[in-house]
């Protein structure tokens, strides 16, 4: 194949030879350039000029050639500027000749791209591996992760005091300093930052037992939780008027922080009077979990303990390469997840999957049902219950696919380990699926890089 002789002339440089990802994603993207218009649209809305962009700005391929090597080194955008002034290869991938951008020029960009366009790259990365012959699209696994949100943990206790300290940054901004008001907004926030660490760091010494010093505990703790609660009302009353009679003294910004923040208080000040004065339940469904990342769902996987993020569904083939990733909404169950995936990689690669290997969370008469419907042929689920049994076509076949599946935690385990996803810190929810795809993308190039390093190097074996 043309394209592997390419890279094998491309190795004997050792500029490449060094970054051999960065060699074949050059390569690739040389003889595709296709790929740079699925984010022309995203990238060239407003502007007025060609798709080369403005003389001063990145093209489109710039662009995404920079998110590619910024994702490939695990960079940040300020080690990624940096790198275009002592990197050679950077300076190369990137095609810069003398003309550097900033990080924030970068940043403006990348937050324009549509998730979408994303997956769109990927599955066109991955029908270049399926055209070298290194995946077959027949035989696929499914699993489901968990990857949070840069929140801290939440509690009553935590949400207040982030409504009260953010309400409170935005309302000083227009108090004279050393007002009336500013003073009055000042000291409510250092007593409610004192009630917060207090609540935090409860101590009862004086108790004969542990029930006396339980009762004690919370009793307290009912006190100062409802100092907190009339000082979030009293800021909610604030807001509400500023709402009425000095919205438009605020930017633009301000004005949606203000309006959110009015709705966030609302809620959050229900629940927590609801369950910590009231004593009773209140629904994961009805709670806010951030008023800073309010996407973030609540995930609980069995008998582990809760994480804040989102659950992330998915496939990967015998190349260990992922065909298909969705980031999800809410904490939907693994037995709704399953066929999602399917239909995506018959639509997405034109090939028809001969054997499925899940586990037991994705296991159903229902699911096993909608696989023959797809012309599966085998269908095994690690873990089955009930008069559920696998369908395959021998005993060995079934040992091997279940060994298959035991892979697709290596797989989740290289996503989150190489490219930095146990924790998302990209704003938003769009700005999460991005970086969550943008993962994917470059393992996917980590994954293809192997293969054909192992292609073009490997020694043959002896006769």
């Amino acid at each position: 194949m043309k394209l592997l002789e390419n890279l094998r002339i491309l190795f004997n440089n050792p500029l490449f030879a060094l970054f051999p990802e960065l060699t074949v994603y050059d390569t690739i993207l040389e003889k595709r350039i296709d790929i740079f218009k699925i984010f022309e649209a995203d990238l060239l809305k407003d502007m007025k000029n060609n798709n080369l962009g403005r003389k001063d700005t990145p093209s489109v391929e710039q662009i995404i050639r920079a998110i590619i090597y910024k994702e490939v080194r695990g960079l940040t955008y300020e080690e990624l500027e940096k790198h275009q002034f002592d990197s050679e290869i950077c300076k190369h991938f990137l095609k810069l000749g003398k003309k550097a951008y900033s990080d924030s020029m970068f940043q403006h960009y990348v937050k324009k791209i549509q998730p979408d366009s994303v997956k769109k790259m990927f599955v066109e990365i991955n029908k270049i591996a399926i055209e070298m012959g290194y995946e077959d699209v027949k035989d696929i696994r499914t699993d489901s992760t968990v990857v949070e949100t840069d929140i801290h943990h939440p509690t009553n206790n935590s949400l207040v005091y982030d409504c009260i300290k953010t309400s409170t940054d935005l309302l000083t901004k227009l108090a004279e300093q050393n007002s009336d008001r500013y003073n009055n907004l000042i000291f409510r926030l250092i007593e409610v930052k004192k009630n917060y660490y207090k609540l935090n760091n409860i101590k009862i010494d004086e108790a004969k037992d542990k029930e006396e010093k339980k009762k004690k505990r919370a009793e307290l703790m009912k006190n100062l939780f409802a100092e907190n609660l009339n000082f979030l009302n009293s800021i909610h009353t604030e807001i509400k008027d500023i709402i009425k009679n000095e919205l438009d003294e605020y930017s633009a910004n301000e004005q949606v922080r203000i309006k959110d923040l009015d709705r966030q208080i609302d809620k959050i000040y229900k629940n927590a009077y609801r369950f910590q004065i009231e004593g009773k339940k209140v629904e994961n469904s009805d709670k806010i979990f951030s008023i800073y990342e309010e996407h973030t769902d609540i995930i609980v996987k069995g008998l582990r303990e809760w994480l804040f993020g989102h659950k992330v569904n998915i496939s990967s083939g015998r190349s260990n390469l992922i065909l298909d990733c969705e980031v999800l909404s809410g904490n939907p169950a693994d037995t709704n997840l399953f066929e999602k995936p399917l239909t995506n990689i018959h639509e997405n690669y034109g090939k028809q999957i001969e054997s499925i290997s899940d586990d037991g969370g994705y296991a159903s008469l229902k699911n096993q049902n909608i696989a023959k419907e797809l012309k599966i042929k085998n269908i095994v689920f690690t873990k089955i219950v009930g008069s559920l049994q696998n369908i395959v076509e021998s005993e060995i076949k079934e040992k091997m696919l279940n060994n298959f599946r035991a892979g697709a935690e290596a797989v989740i385990s290289n996503l989150k380990r190489g490219f930095d996803l146990r924790r998302v810190n990209w704003k938003g929810f769009e700005m999460f699926k991005n970086k969550v795809f943008w993962g994917v993308v470059g393992y996917n190039i980590r994954v293809l890089t192997g293969h054909i390093l192992n292609t073009l190097f490997s020694k043959p074996a002896k006769s």
